[in-house]
């Protein structure tokens, strides 16, 4: 790694080095990396995790962007991610406008209560909840990070889980199997019926 010099002009002005600016090639890719302050500037790295395969693209795009910002600005993420949860909800068939009521529903049709105490936890529902969309001063990495992975777990939980059952059902069970096999096993050796007339042999005279 190499101390970087690099001015508000760009490459080639040497009137002075930006402070704590590092600049790192990497060996097996031959790419380079832009440090400031011991963090990566470029290109832009992210913390957080990337969005199930299961996720619906309305929501995966936010996610998506809020993955882009959260290393600048944790606040902004947390306050999309928020907005990714009520639009999923939504997604679930729940009309209920009240984040809490709509999540309280579908903790009655079977969603595990633990999602209850996590949206406590990361300022969705409850006394110090924060509406979607708006920015919280309190709201700091290890906040949009629980926000990223709550809403993974969201999607595991609802439309993973209901897409592995329905392909269970479209797999034919084993003893359906085993029938069809014996019904093609009982064509081929099926034998001639008693009543069928067999043909006599005819002689050609001269």
């Amino acid at each position: 790694m190499a101390k970087g010099g690099i001015t508000q002009k760009g490459f080639n002005y040497y009137e002075g080095f930006v402070p704590d600016l590092y600049l790192s090639l990497c060996l097996e890719c031959y790419n380079y990396t832009l440090w400031l302050n011991e963090k990566i500037i470029y290109p832009n790295y992210s913390e957080a995790p990337l969005p199930k395969d299961d996720m619906p693209l309305e929501i995966k795009e936010i996610f998506l962007e809020a993955r882009e910002i959260i290393n600048q600005s944790p606040k902004a993420a947390s306050a999309l991610l928020r907005i990714s949860l009520k639009k999923f909800i939504k997604h679930l068939g729940e009309k209920n406008r009240n984040l809490e009521l709509a999540l309280l529903n579908l903790i009655n049709k079977g969603l595990p209560e633990k999602f209850y105490k996590a949206f406590l936890e990361v300022r969705a529902i409850g006394k110090n909840s924060v509406k979607p969309g708006v920015i919280n001063n309190r709201d700091d990495i290890d906040t949009a990070l629980a926000l990223f992975n709550l809403l993974n777990m969201l999607v595991v939980s609802t439309i993973s889980k209901q897409k592995k059952v329905n392909n269970l059902f479209k797999k034919p069970s084993k003893s359906k199997k085993i029938r069809k096999r014996k019904k093609i096993r009982k064509k081929k050796t099926k034998k001639p019926n008693s009543i069928d007339v067999i043909p006599k042999p005819t002689i050609l005279y001269r």
